[in-house]
């Protein structure tokens, strides 16, 4: 044991996109009790005005179904504090629906350090990053508005006498090759457009999750997905694709061929 008179190792991580079942935070509670000789424990939750503890999970979801001011509301942020009575170790991990924070702090630095590893590498097996996605969502998000912006002004805006009668001309011209340029323009957008659709499903399957009361489903982001969302990660690309093809056959046939 390394510990040193008049100071303590303090370390706090902060992580997005945690991904916590019932299982899981029983393993990660015990976890970060480990090292500490008669914890005292508290675990607790803020349902509406109240907040609720106890020393175990179980007794705390158990009191809280009974008590709280509605019942079978999803958990949306728990908390746990360990120490030793004369706080020569210290633990607390904070969790909410976007975020999941920890502190260790202890005179022994080798614990304080080793304790912080374990819970850091617990949470990263669990889907944890340093970064806020939030970012990459309105990434995507700019990317699907800059395409349906781009067909709007292409179909709809009205434009110049002699811009129609320029395009008309070249579509005409084009007519022999029609079907390939129509085909590549449609796969073109439609890539975009899934380009940027199927990376947000992907980040809501991956999405960070608060379950007390159930288990997280295992496997890939695919298989964490609903049936709707599944649905629309395949069939939204198709009625693109079957949109711009009707499309451009409506305008095939108003310019006559």
């Amino acid at each position: 044991m390394t510990v040193t008179p008049n100071q303590q190792t303090d370390l706090r991580k902060v992580f997005y996109q945690c991904r916590l079942g019932r299982d899981d935070l029983e393993r990660m509670f015990v976890m970060a009790c480990e090292g500490i000789e008669s914890p005292d424990v508290k675990i607790s939750t803020v349902s509406g005005s109240t907040r609720f503890w106890n020393s175990t999970l179980a007794d705390l979801v158990a009191v809280v179904q009974v008590q709280a001011a509605e019942p079978g509301d999803e958990w949306s942020n728990l908390s746990l504090e360990a120490k030793t009575s004369g706080g020569e170790r210290h633990v607390s991990i904070t969790i909410d629906i976007e975020r999941t924070e920890f502190n260790v702090s202890g005179s022994d630095a080798v614990w304080a350090y080793g304790q912080s590893a374990r819970l850091d590498n617990f949470l990263t097996k669990r889907g944890a990053v340093t970064q806020s996605p939030k970012y990459e969502a309105k990434v995507s998000l700019l990317f699907v508005s800059f395409f349906l912006l781009l067909g709007y002004f292409f179909f709809f805006v009205d434009s110049g006498e002699d811009t129609v009668s320029e395009c008309v001309r070249k579509f005409h011209e084009a007519q022999e090759n029609s079907w390939i340029v129509n085909s590549l323009m449609g796969f073109l957008m439609t890539l975009g457009l899934a380009g940027a659709i199927v990376p947000m499903l992907k980040r809501r399957a991956l999405r960070a999750q608060l379950r007390v009361d159930s288990e997280i489903p295992g496997g890939g982001w695919w298989f964490r997905l609903s049936v709707s969302e599944r649905i629309a990660v395949v069939g939204v690309p198709v009625a693109i694709l079957a949109a711009i093809g009707a499309i451009m056959s409506g305008l095939s046939d108003v310019l006559g061929k």
